[in-house]
């Protein structure tokens, strides 16, 4: 199962959303999202983007403080099959988000 690609996170006016791309396939592939806070140091489910089939999920209230840094990840599932996570690179509210 090939990895999403092009993952990007945009935030504007304190609301994140991270997006991706997928090839298209013959079965529906569902997406989960994974956030690691800085603090914690560990990846967690984002709960409202586990086994989704949008490519996109908003990350408004998963984000903490301004200045924490976060890393996401995403990988696809078809079937019974899942691919490798995708890293997004550091994510920092106040130096990434449009204001």
């Amino acid at each position: 199962v090939p990895s999403p690609e092009q993952i990007v996170i945009t935030s504007e006016n304190f609301k994140t959303v991270v997006h991706w791309q997928y090839p298209p396939m013959s079965e529906t592939p569902h997406f989960i999202v994974e956030i690691k806070p800085y603090n914690s140091g560990h990846y967690k489910n984002v709960s409202a983007c586990v086994n989704v089939a949008a490519h996109f999920c908003d990350l408004t209230r998963e984000i903490g403080g301004a200045f924490e840094s976060h890393w996401l990840r995403v990988k696809a599932v078809v079937g019974s099959q899942q691919s490798e996570y995708v890293e997004t690179n550091e994510f920092i509210l106040q130096k990434h988000g449009k204001f």
